[in-house]
C-alpha cells in the first residue's frame, strides 16, 4: 500500500462540532424573527429552520460551485416564506454579523485537534484544509480558532471556485498538496460531500463521526470511521 504523504482536513463539523454553535445558531434565528415583528415559538422556529435549510441544501448540492453566503440566505428566505414573513434585505446581514458575533462567543476545536496537526507536521506530511466556506467566513473561523499556522495549505471553495463533491476542488487541493490521491488522507464529516468526493477522487477517506448510532450504510462508504481526530494517528502506523 502506498504510504501516507499527505492528510487533508475538512473544517466544519471535523475539527470542530457544529453542535457547538447551536445554541449561537438558535439565538440568531430568534432575534430574526424578532426583528420582524413576528411571534413563533422556539421549538417551531427551530424545526421550520431546519426543514428550510435541509431543503435549500440538496437544491444546492448538485451545484458544482456556489457561495455559501447564498445558500444561507436562501435558507432564511424559505424560513421567512413557511412562517409568513416578509423578509427586509437590511436585517439578512444583521442576522449574519451577529451569527458571527456569537460563533466567536461559543467556537471551540475537537479534542486534540491541535496537538494531532503537529503530529502530522513533526512525521513530515503536507497538512491541509479544504473546506466548503466562503473565504471570509474561513478567515474569520480561524482567527477565532488560531490554527491557521498549522495547515500548509488552506482551500476555500470560493477560492477554488468549486464545491465538494466537485471534482474541481480535489484536483486542486492535491496540486496544493503536491501529492497523489493514493497518497492522501481526506478526512471530514459529510458522507455527500466529503466522502463521496474524496472517494471518486481515488483518496482514502475518514469519516469523523459524533454519537453513539452508526454511520448509516450509503453506497459511497468511508476507508476508515474515527470518533476523535487523534485516532487519525493510529490510521497511519
Amino acid at each position: 500500500m502506498t504510504s501516507t504523504r499527505a492528510v487533508l482536513f475538512d473544517f466544519g463539523g471535523t475539527l470542530y462540532d457544529y453542535r457547538d454553535l447551536e445554541r449561537g445558531s438558535r439565538e440568531s434565528l430568534r432575534a430574526f424573527v424578532d426583528w420582524h415583528g413576528a411571534t413563533v415559538e422556539d421549538a417551531a422556529l427551530v424545526a421550520a429552520y431546519r426543514q428550510a435549510l435541509r431543503k435549500v441544501f440538496y437544491d444546492y448540492l448538485p451545484r458544482p460551485f456556489y457561495h455559501h453566503r447564498d445558500m444561507f440566505r436562501d435558507a432564511l428566505q424559505e424560513l421567512a416564506r413557511e412562517i409568513g414573513l416578509e423578509v427586509r434585505a437590511e436585517l439578512l446581514d444583521r442576522h449574519q454579523a451577529l451569527q458571527r458575533q456569537l460563533q466567536a462567543r461559543d467556537f471551540r476545536l475537537r479534542d486534540g485537534v491541535v496537538a494531532t496537526l503537529g503530529e502530522l507536521r513533526r512525521r513530515g506530511l503536507h497538512v491541509g484544509m479544504v473546506s466548503n466556506i466562503d473565504q471570509d467566513h474561513l478567515d474569520h473561523l480561524l482567527a477565532i480558532a488560531g490554527i491557521g499556522e498549522h495547515f500548509h495549505s488552506l482551500l476555500s471553495s470560493e477560492v477554488a471556485g468549486s464545491c465538494k463533491p466537485d471534482q474541481g476542488f480535489f484536483r486542486q487541493a492535491l496540486e496544493r498538496a503536491g501529492c497523489e490521491p493514493g497518497a492522501t488522507l481526506f478526512v471530514g464529516d459529510s458522507l455527500s460531500q466529503d466522502i463521496v468526493g474524496a472517494n471518486r477522487a481515488g483518496m482514502r477517506s475518514v469519516l469523523i463521526w459524533s454519537g453513539d448510532a452508526e454511520p448509516p450504510v450509503v453506497d459511497q462508504r468511508p476507508a476508515h470511521v474515527i470518533r476523535a481526530i487523534p485516532e487519525i494517528l493510529d490510521l497511519l502506523r
